[in-house]
């Protein structure tokens, strides 16, 4: 989805006996399901960074429980019930990564309500519901690419609400086009670029946030 970014997937399993010794500390006492998340997304994690020749490494999350990469890697992990994906890069063009997986099955009007601003709430509304029930999905997936993005550089949790997003169905692209004013770096997170892809034979959404170098991020 972006030519900067390598990415990797596989359907989460126990890979335990793969994992270093410090990860498999981290996520010793989760359950069987977290287990199998965490330990595959790691596989997933090491094939990709492989590919930009960064050698095997542990990868325990920070305190806060979101990716830590090694120097010079930016990156994200997404899981749905039947996959894990990792998208990683080490472009000096690339400030920050979001990745988003989420079924693409139609979800109930009241949740849109929780996920959407007015203004995509009335885009929804101009397409039958029926053929397009996965774009309420979309959206959902588009704000979570996002938020992991910008959390990466502002370290704050956003709600669905604090940004809204626009999209364009022909060239799979969706852009900022309002935040809200507890977000904070509006002028450089208004530059995030995204992209999406249904995968129908897998009944997915697929999002990506990039949030590109900008000369003032370098002074």
């Amino acid at each position: 989805m972006h030519s900067q970014v390598e990415f990797a997937a596989a359907p989460p399993k126990l890979v335990n006996d793969q994992l270093y010794p410090e990860e498999r500390n981290y996520v010793a006492n989760a359950v069987v399901k977290r287990q199998a998340e965490f330990g595959t997304a790691r596989l997933c994690a090491r094939k990709a960074l492989s590919r930009l020749g960064v050698a095997p490494c542990s990868l325990v999350p920070n305190a806060d429980r979101s990716p830590r990469w090694p120097d010079g890697i930016r990156g994200s992990i997404a899981h749905t019930d039947d996959w894990c994906a990792v998208g990683v890069s080490n472009a000096l063009s690339i400030t920050a990564i979001g990745l988003d997986l989420e079924s693409d099955a139609t979800f109930a009007q009241e949740l849109e309500a929780v996920i959407c601003t007015d203004a995509e709430r009335r885009w929804l509304r101009t397409f039958n519901r029926g053929e397009f029930g996965w774009l309420g999905p979309l959206i959902f997936s588009a704000k979570e690419a996002f938020y992991k993005c910008q959390f990466a550089v502002t370290q704050t949790q956003l709600n669905f609400t604090d940004v809204e997003l626009a999209f364009d169905l022909q060239s799979g692209t969706f852009g900022v086009g309002f935040l809200g004013k507890r977000v904070p770096q509006q002028a450089r997170l208004m530059q995030t670029v995204g992209k999406f892809l249904r995968a129908q034979a897998l009944h997915l959404v697929v999002t990506t946030a990039i949030l590109p170098q900008t000369a003032d991020a370098l002074t």
